[in-house]
């Protein structure tokens, strides 16, 4: 270092130019100016601007420095900052000092932090010693304190998240469905296995767990030296059926105990909750600094519509730690220079019964072919169970499913002529056959020739006479046929907070397509969950909008052009306990008390011969209404009939 330069003596009255430019005059001429906090140029304070803004640009390796050159300068800072990730600064300039008898000057910088996923802002100023050779030439001596100011050789900052608890999901009667239950962190501990054994620990471990092998060998060959590297988290039932000896064998094996948001069983209304699942890397680039590893995420379903609700905002520290020699925290912390305390995340409410869901998952878990059991409280639209059959396999079936809807859609046939005029004791034919533009349509094999002729509309209800309705085609046309759907709920605006189908039909259809409608064939389709929706309207004696989460307003709307009344839905529900009393849907009078309605439904698909069919049930016993939908099935009664009773059995329980 430069020996300081020798000072001018001090003279009194006017300052001439050589005592503004240098010694005594140039540090009163400093009290003046910068030693009242402003900045000029000259003496330092360009340099020091330089710094600041080079900070800021995160690339201090132009910089002249005294004691260090740019790239070390660069190489440490860089190390100092590593573990702050997604984090953003700003460097200013405060106070100048005075310029000291050895040539150096004080200069005050201010930080201010934005941080992932933390409102407020870290603020704090370190010093920066200015030195000059002597002829006006000043340099910044390098020190970690420039960036913090209780920094030392060898130390970095570390960026730690405090995690919030995550919000519970609450079903009906505030059962909480959705709860931090015990998991086991399952992965390697690198820095208990020899370099050479690292791939092959990896390629074990993911054998055992049964996750992708080359995925999890590159994450752990991109790790470093002394981390732990995740592979799966299991809940504890799974993690307790692993091969023990297996896993034992495996150098740098671990399993870390913690809890997770969980339903009750890892199949339980999975395609509407979703998941919780630890953030991936395109989790974490998307997230705009708010995610990073560890953290966890909601996907699919409910989780992932109410992520932030449920999530909270995690707690996050600021360390000053030892670095490693790759510049990884050493793990201790030396101390924590800011903090922000974690906000729990919100629960979320739903209409879903958990013993009903159950019941609903159990009752169709040996079906093969994909299948689905919606139920509805009628009196406030509360979806109470939205099941996928095991057959599903992982399919949103109940939700998302576009299937024709076969004879069930004969209520709506009889709500259109009803508006005619029509009542259930009202007689239509059921002919053998019937022909429309060329194209003949009969009964389904085996219907009872007792009912063929003119019989009450009750009756072709209770029987499913395809012909009696067909018959109808030019007394009720494609648009009538159409809003009478669409009174009853088919295609109205859905808002769950889940992807749903509420159903469709064309407005206009002609010819054998409009006749085939009238029976449920055609390019009219519906899901389990708008079939089950239309059997709560008619049970409600008015359009009823299904509501899966309470915690807002009402989750759909129901607004058609010509509203359902009870004077109607009456009549419908006349028609439907027919089918009970005297039709296929006998075995519901099992029930207590005596008082189910529904109706069956078979549709054909495909371009088999004979085509396979959808069995379909609708059905309602007091304040619940029901679909039951099996894909590849027999006729509705025979198939989803039995289904339908244990589930309804079920719920009297």
């Amino acid at each position: 270092m430069t020996s300081p330069r020798p000072q001018s003596p001090v003279t009194f009255g006017i300052l001439n130019r050589r005592t503004l430019l240098g010694g005594v005059g140039a540090g009163a001429f400093m009290l003046l100016t910068a030693g009242c906090g402003l900045v000029n140029g000259g003496r330092g304070s360009d340099e020091a601007q330089a710094l600041a803004q080079a900070l800021t640009d995160r690339d201090v390796s132009g910089i002249e420095f005294d004691g260090a050159t740019g790239s070390d300068a660069q190489e440490a800072f860089d190390r100092i900052v590593a573990n702050v990730p997604d984090a953003k600064w700003t460097v200013e300039v405060g106070e100048m000092g005075e310029i000291t008898d050895d040539g150096n000057r004080e200069a005050t910088f201010t930080w201010n932090w934005t941080l992932p996923d933390v409102e407020d802002t870290w603020s704090y100023d370190t010093t920066v010693t200015m030195h000059s050779d002597g002829d006006e030439n000043w340099q910044p001596v390098w020190s970690p304190t420039i960036i913090e100011p209780s920094l030392e050789d060898g130390e970095g900052l570390a960026l730690t998240r405090t995690p919030a608890e995550r919000g519970s999901i609450v079903g009906a009667e505030d059962k909480v469905i959705v709860a931090q239950r015990p998991v086991y962190r399952v992965g390697l501990d690198l820095s208990q296995i020899p370099e050479d054994q690292k791939e092959s620990a990896a390629r074990e471990l993911a054998a055992v767990v049964d996750i992708d092998v080359d995925t999890y060998v590159d994450t752990v060959n991109g790790a470093g030296e002394n981390q732990t590297v995740p592979a799966i988290t299991l809940r504890e039932d799974a993690y307790r059926e692993l091969d023990s000896s297996a896993t034992q064998s495996i150098p740098g094996f671990t399993a870390a105990p913690a809890t997770m948001a969980l339903a009750p069983t890892s199949t339980f209304a999975v395609s509407t909750l979703g998941r919780v699942a630890d953030v991936t890397a395109e989790d974490i680039e998307k997230s705009d600094g708010k995610l990073t590893a560890g953290d966890q995420i909601g996907q699919g379903g409910l989780q992932a519509s109410f992520n932030d609700k449920m999530s909270g905002h995690n707690g996050l520290n600021i360390n000053i730690t030892p670095l490693n020699t790759d510049g990884t925290p050493k793990g201790a912390t030396a101390r924590t220079v800011f903090e922000s305390d974690p906000t729990n995340g919100e629960d979320l409410h739903i209409t879903l019964d958990p013993d009903l869901q159950e019941a609903a998952e159990k009752i169709l878990e040996d079906v093969e072919s994909p299948s689905a059991i919606v139920a509805i409280r009628p009196s406030d639209g509360h979806i109470l169970a939205l099941a996928d059959g095991s057959g599903s396999q992982g399919y949103p079936t109940a939700a998302q499913g576009q299937y024709a809807p076969g004879s069930t859609f004969k209520v709506v046939t009889s709500l259109a002529m009803v508006r005619l005029g029509d009542t259930m004791d009202s007689n239509v034919n059921c002919s053998t056959t019937i022909t429309v533009d060329g194209a003949q349509f009969g009964n389904a094999p085996g219907y009872s020739t007792d009912f063929i002729g003119d019989i009450p509309i009750k009756d072709a209800l209770a029987h499913s006479c395809n012909t009696a309705f067909i018959s109808q085609h030019d007394r009720v046309d494609q648009g009538a046929l159409a809003t009478a759907a669409h009174s009853l709920g088919l295609g109205q605006e859905y808002n769950l907070g889940i992807d749903a189908f509420s159903g469709s039909i064309p407005d206009e259809e002609t010819g054998a397509a409009h006749a085939a409608a009238l029976f449920g064939q055609g390019r009219t389709l519906v899901s389990p969950l708008s079939l089950a929706t239309i059997m709560a309207s008619v049970v409600a004696g008015h359009t009823v909008a299904p509501i899966l989460v309470t915690d807002d307003d009402p989750s759909s709307t129901a607004s058609p052009s010509e509203p359902l009344t009870e004077e109607e839905a009456k009549e419908l529900r006349t028609g439907m306990r027919e089918v009970v009393a005297t039709g296929y849907m006998d075995n519901l009078q099992a029930l207590e008390p005596d008082t189910a309605i529904g109706k069956t439904g078979t549709a054909e698909y495909g371009n088999d011969d004979p085509p396979k069919t959808h069995a379909w049930i609708i059905a309602a016993h007091e304040d619940l209404a029901i679909s039951v939908f099996v894909e590849e099935g027999e006729l509705g009664a025979v198939t989803g009939g039995p289904l339908a009773l244990e589930f309804l059995q079920k719920a009297q329980k």
